[in-house]
């Protein structure tokens, strides 16, 4: 996209604009909307490279009652993915993972190269790799954040529900090297992006509380951590399995129903999970479901319930 700003009378700079999609696409629909509009425009200078800052604004945008919601969408973010799991109080309608490995790497590399700078008291061009993985890393999210509404989008009144994040990082203790990646990782932005733009989708979120939703079993509710083991879920006291990040955004839309006071379905037998990756949008091998032996549909009319 090409722009020409004014600086001042008869004086005006030229450019091609480079964003992400989300971005263009926003500033093309601020610039054609009449409900949009456009203010000031800046061009700022920040470690050798140009940027244009510029004010867009939207009237309004009304979002549903999450009361009168049918289809509850639990979501639960990780390092590496983000797992979907749509339910409604008749039983399970749908369910995904969407992989995003390429952050995890690219965040790995960046912090390997930013120690090298310190150690060598290059503590500027530091900064600048930091910002860098910032940009990178808000950019991947805004393209999986609109997958996630999309995807939630194709059911009948959803509601996002999210694990509530606020002390998450006080409870994170997993040695010094995962420590520092998941302390890291900006979990509540992701959740941001996608509470922002399930908004101007007219789509409700909530919050529930996290405690334990990677350990409880959704089939006989024990609690153990040794339930999971990576990205495998099998429960030691009824051999439930599952792919654990899954079974989270399970748990979570279960306990989404339970704040909202609604019958919680049976979930003990739930169909094969989906992995997707977020570069092309292929399924991935058989490979990465753990749990291919665990089929079936939901049964109908039984009631389940799940422990908060």
């Amino acid at each position: 996209m090409n722009f020409r700003i004014t600086a001042q009378k008869r004086t005006f700079g030229r450019g091609t604009l480079q964003a992400s999609r989300d971005q263009i696409e926003l500033l093309q629909t601020a610039l054609t909307d009449n409900e949009w509009r456009v203010g000031t425009a800046e061009v700022v200078s920040r470690y050798g490279r140009h940027e244009l800052h510029i004010n867009v604004t939207h009237k309004t945008a009304t979002v549903r009652s999450k009361d009168t919601s049918t289809t509850f969408v639990g979501v639960d973010v990780n390092e590496d993915n983000v797992a979907l799991a749509a339910i409604t109080e008749a039983g399970m309608e749908d369910s995904i993972v969407i992989e995003y490995s390429e952050i995890k790497q690219e965040r790995h590399e960046f912090f390997t190269i930013r120690k090298r700078m310190q150690s060598v008291g290059q503590t500027a061009f530091a900064n600048t790799i930091q910002d860098r993985e910032k940009r990178f890393v808000h950019d991947r999210f805004h393209q999986v954040s609109r997958r996630v509404v999309e995807w939630a989008d194709r059911f009948e009144d959803p509601v996002f529900v999210f694990e509530d994040l606020k002390d998450m990082r006080d409870s994170i203790d997993y040695g010094t090297r995962m420590n520092r990646r998941l302390h890291s990782l900006p979990f509540a932005q992701l959740q941001d992006f996608v509470t922002y733009k399930a908004a101007w989708n007219s789509i409700p979120s909530v919050k529930i509380d996290p405690e334990y939703t990677s350990q409880e079993c959704i089939a006989c509710g024990h609690t153990d951590r040794s339930n999971r083991e990576k990205k495998r879920f099998k429960c030691v006291s009824c051999g439930v399995q599952d792919h654990a990040d899954r079974k989270a955004a399970v748990l979570i839309s279960a306990k989404g129903l339970q704040k909202l006071d609604r019958n919680v379905p049976a979930l003990n037998n739930l169909p094969v999970v989906r992995v997707r990756s977020q570069c092309n949008g292929a399924s991935e091998p058989p490979v990465h479901d753990p749990v291919s032996t665990v089929r079936g549909n939901q049964t109908d009319g039984d009631s389940g319930s799940v422990s908060s």
